[in-house]
């Protein structure tokens, strides 16, 4: 029996375990080489590569662990070539530079190596558990024992002078028998086996004396299985031996004739073969037969590559492909009831266009009629090849008329109905030619589709009218919309027709929309039926796509809008039960419907496959990631003789076997993946202060977190690998949420910002595909308030608020008594400090705050006093306005606060330069300011001011745009001997004349205008 555990079953066809890959494409373009696939006990998925380092993936995001030789903490090599997880959940690592525990708490990594100065003793190939509390670590420098506990290595090392030693210090596999004896593969020197108890290695070949092989005696993995048995993979193919027998029995397989790279034994004993050459092979235990998975050019859902190194299943059922060279891919074993057909792969020559199936029909025993692009073939799915192939030749008697086949259909026991886009095709039982049926009316050539009726009548949906066609005599009545008769049909075109088990006749079209038509046996009186928005029990839509009558007599109807039950009113007019809610395949297009021979029904829809058990109602909704082909088609299904369903869409076809029933949807994982302050992961190391987190950021258990952290976000996982592209999850912050908040895999991400303080509680819940629930996850979160909000602090205040309070009223009583005899001399202190205040009242009242200059006030008031006194006197009085040249473009360009330092500057220049005591310098307003020269002539004032220009300009602040590339001023001077009837507006407005002038003429100079005492005129003197 061992020798033909891999060679295929003659006495009837291997039963199909299709499966579909998905790559996972989140590693990096020089990460593809993977040789280690572990799940730890959380359910993360870790991934070991040949020079990328070691990854953990979570089904959305895979996070990079590799080598810093400044970080004694990190990995210690790029190359991952063994993980294990222990009894505790610890995750062991083996790379090209030794030994590695992963700390989750730290995010990092411990270091372990034996005391040998021998490098290839830290080249590790393998590891596995010792039964106990060890580990066994096949090397390139033999053979260690690692004490976990202690940390120490035990070292078995060949030494040609001992024949119980290791063989070769080349160990590439070490398998535990179920008696706790050690095998070792050692190159190239076959097994080497250490017996419980013993000290010693017995040795073993796997080639004989008599026909030496050494391909066959270098083993390169083993597994032992549930039933005791030894699978060992060489570079010869398989041997397999059964423990307890003698060595003697041990046989090669039939199968796999390369090099063997990996062995895996899944959860219900199937073995897995990863081989370097010839893909991935799988022994099915309960089936007892194999199944050798490929790379196929045509199909993007094959195995990616050839080149298998490691294969795992994890826990949910999901099955990871680790390639040479082309990274990771995954399968759902659930799936094993769903396949994909792609023609192109199968025979390439007979679809030379492309995959596209557009008609589908049964043939006799289990094949299948294909109407393509390229003509018509019968095939025969259980042996993937083609029986017959038709194709139109124009000037070949008897060929197909046309090869854009659109509808098929096969008559029991009689002939093959082919329609086409130039007409009907009969092919007779056992004849190869077709006999071409045309019509008179041009579409009706068109033939969307065909239905079988009573009798041997066939139906016709074409481009130009419904047909009743008799097969026996060719006879034929076409049902057309007529205007002037309301019970004829709603539109001629037909693109769906059924004639139902009670002799009804149904029919709609998909193109024109105009509802669905019901005819009582042929006698051309139709009802119609219509969406109705405001009737829930009219159909969902006017545009027909598919009609069926499952075997329980139920019609249904598939529509542009969703699925729809016919069913019989209280006064017998059919109503229809629209199926677009929740669960439901929804409000969308229905491409083809079918049933099993259990009754189930199948659907075909424009995002999959759904499953409806009419006993119960319930759907489940498959997609691509099950193992569909895309483009699923209108109208192109069938089921085969032998009970199996196909669906034909744009990139080939996709088989449902019911005897392979999909198993049942496991529970997710729900995991928080990371957890984020300010945007800054937890997982590096560095926590800001009196952040608190109590586990590992991928595990945690608790949170706590300070109120001045102001942004919160906790990111998510669905350790769940089936469809992971699907997943959901829902969350409530308990204490801020009023709700639960839905995610999908795309975001699964929750943020919160400005958490008051106080106690949190997060909810996490993950859904699948497939509707199964995750156990809730809860994070319990603190928000620490600030210290003035903390009981103690509160509590410490009222203590000393009165302690406070007693001192002070023995302090006021102390200083009652005091008072009365400082009394007398404080009220002189308060006078003095009174007035003192006054005059520093009236000082700030007249003066500005930011030069310190006197203010437009003060100015004011002394241009009053002074022209009054001059009045009296007789003598001249001096005015001068200043104004800072292109101070708004100062500002916009150095700001507001350089502004401010800038006019300071003014001002001081300007005290410096009005020297005498009679003189006032003040700030006008903005960048504007003043000076009062009395006794002074126009030209001594403008003497003055030349000087205040010259000085501001010698200090040359820097002013970008100015013309002289510094701080300057304008100034414009004025003087008059006042006369009675005159007021100081006339000066001010003299002076300012006189600056307005100084502005046009290029800034950075004074002007001065002279005013005589009963002449109002300006005389403007020539520029200083």
């Amino acid at each position: 029996m061992l020798a033909s555990l891999l060679a295929p079953c003659g006495a009837a066809e291997p039963a199909r375990l299709p499966l579909t890959f998905e790559a996972i494409e989140s590693l990096g373009s020089d990460s593809q080489s993977i040789i280690s696939l572990l799940q730890d006990r959380q359910g993360y998925i870790w991934i070991g590569t040949i020079e990328g380092g070691l990854f953990r993936y979570d089904g959305r995001r895979a996070t990079r662990y590799t080598n810093d030789p400044a970080n004694p903490a990190s990995l210690p090599g790029g190359r991952v070539s063994a993980l294990h997880s222990d009894n505790q959940g610890r995750i062991w690592v083996g790379t090209d530079e030794g030994l590695a525990r992963f700390d989750p708490e730290s995010n990092s990594f411990t270091r372990f190596h034996p005391d040998s100065k021998q490098r290839n003793t830290r080249i590790i190939r393998r590891i596995i558990g010792d039964g106990a509390k060890g580990l066994w670590v096949a090397t390139w420098g033999g053979l260690q024992h690692f004490d976990i506990g202690t940390g120490s290595f035990k070292l078995y090392q060949a030494d040609p002078a001992q024949k119980d030693a290791l063989a070769y210090n080349d160990v590439n596999a070490i398998a535990l028998d179920p008696a706790g004896g050690l095998w070792a593969a050692t190159w190239p020197g076959g097994m080497s086996y250490l017996a419980p108890g013993a000290k010693g290695f017995a040795h073993l070949r796997l080639d004989s004396e008599q026909n030496p092989d050494p391909k066959l005696n270098d083993v390169r993995a083993m597994r032992f299985d549930q039933d005791g048995r030894l699978w060992m993979g060489t570079d010869l193919g398989l041997v397999l031996w059964q423990h307890g027998a003698p060595w003697s029995d041990r046989r090669q397989l039939t199968g796999p004739h390369g090099r063997i790279n990996n062995i895996n034994i899944d959860s219900h004993g199937n073995v897995w073969v990863s081989t370097r050459t010839e893909g991935l092979i799988r022994w099915t235990r309960d089936l007892q037969q194999t199944q050798t998975y490929n790379h196929h050019a045509e199909d993007n859902r094959s195995l990616p590559s050839n080149a298998v190194n490691t294969v795992m299943e994890d826990r949910h059922g999901t099955l990871w492909v680790g390639s040479f060279t082309d990274g990771v891919s995954r399968a759902n074993l659930g799936n094993y009831g769903l396949e994909r057909i792609i023609p192109r792969d199968v025979a390439p020559d007979s679809f030379p266009s492309s995959n596209f199936v557009r008609s589908l029909a049964a043939g006799r025993d289990g094949q299948i009629w294909l109407g393509v692009d390229d003509g018509l073939v019968l095939f025969d799915p259980a042996q993937k090849r083609i029986v017959r192939r038709y194709t139109a030749n124009p000037g070949q008697a008897g060929s197909l008329n046309h090869n854009s086949v659109y509808s098929l259909y096969h008559q029991p026991d009689g002939p093959l109905w082919v329609g086409t886009s130039k007409g009907l095709n009969r092919l007779a039982p056992g004849s190869e030619r077709f006999t071409s049926i045309r019509f008179e009316t041009p579409a009706d050539n068109f033939v969307n589709t065909m239905a079988p009726g009573r009798g041997k009548v066939l139906w016709l949906g074409t481009g130009a009218s419904l047909i009743r066609y008799e097969t026996d005599t060719g006879g034929m009545r076409r049902y057309v919309h007529d205007d002037k008769d309301p019970h004829s049909r709603s539109v001629s075109e037909a693109s769906a027709v059924l004639e139902d088990s009670q002799g009804r006749v149904w029919v709609g079209d998909f193109f024109r929309g105009t509802g669905l038509d019901m005819m009582n046996g042929s006698d051309g009186h139709f009802r119609h039926f219509r969406h109705d928005p405001g009737q829930p029990r009219s159909i969902s839509s006017d545009k027909i796509t598919c009609l069926y009558e499952d075997m329980y007599g139920t019609i249904w109807i598939g529509t542009t809008h969703g699925l729809n039950r016919m069913v019989p009113g209280s006064d017998g007019v059919p109503e229809f039960r629209q199926y677009t809610g929740p669960g439901d395949p929804g409000p969308i297009l229905i491409e083809s419907i079918e049933s099993d021979t259990a009754g189930i029904l199948w659907v075909s829809t424009v995002r999959g496959l759904s499953r409806l058990d009419p006993s119960t109602g319930h759907f489940t909704h498959y997609s691509a990631d099950d193992g569909l082909t895309d483009g699923l088609y209108q109208g192109s299904s069938a089921r085969a003789s032998d009970g199996k369903l196909y669906f034909g869409g744009t990139t080939g076809i996709t088989a449902v076997y019911p005897e392979l029933p999909l198993r049942t949807p496991t529970v997710p994982q729900a995991a928080i993946s990371d957890i984020r302050i300010y945007d800054k992961s937890l997982s590096n190391g560095m926590r800001p202060k009196d952040v608190i987190l109590e586990g590992a950021v991928m595990a945690p258990r608790a949170l706590t977190i300070p109120w001045s952290a102001a942004v919160l976000t906790l990111e998510f996982a669905n350790l769940h690998y089936a469809a992971p592209k699907r997943n959901t999850y829902a969350y409530w912050m308990e204490g801020f949420d009023g709700q639960w908040m839905r995610a999908d895999a795309t975001q699964p991400v929750a943020t919160y910002t400005n958490l008051d303080p106080g106690s949190y509680r997060f909810h996490l819940r993950a859904y699948t595909n497939k509707g199964m629930q995750s156990e809730e996850l809860v994070l319990p979160i603190t928000v620490t308030p600030p210290f003035w909000s903390t009981w103690w602090f509160r509590t410490g205040t009222v203590l000393l608020l009165s302690a406070s309070v007693v001192m002070l009223y023995r302090l006021r009583v102390q200083a009652l008594t005091r008072r009365a005899r400082r009394l007398e001399a404080l009220v002189a202190k308060r006078t003095q400090e009174l007035q003192e205040s006054n005059r520093k009242l009236t000082a700030l009242s007249a003066t500005d705050g930011l030069t310190g200059l006197a203010n437009r006030r003060s100015f004011d008031e002394a241009l009053a006093r002074e022209w009054r006194r001059a009045q009296r006197a007789g003598e001249p009085l001096a005015l001068a306005m200043i104004d800072v040249d292109c101070f708004k473009l100062y500002n916009d360009n150095y700001g507001h606060q350089a502004g401010d330092a800038c006019l300071r500057e003014v001002a001081r220049v300007l005290d410096e330069g009005v020297h005498r005591a009679t003189d006032l310098a003040a700030r006008y307003g903005g960048e504007e300011f003043a000076f009062i020269a009395p006794l002074n002539s126009a030209s001594q004032a403008a003497d003055m001011a030349e000087k205040i220009r010259a000085a501001l300009q010698a200090l040359k602040l820097p002013h970008a745009h100015a013309p002289a590339g510094c701080v300057t001023v304008s100034i414009g001077v004025a003087s008059v001997i006042p006369s009675e009837d005159q007021t100081p507006a006339l000066l001010l407005e003299a002076a300012d004349q006189a600056l307005y002038r100084a502005k046009h003429a290029g800034r950075n100079c004074v002007m001065q205008a002279q005013l005589e005492a009963s002449n109002p005129a300006v005389n403007i003197a020539d520029t200083l």
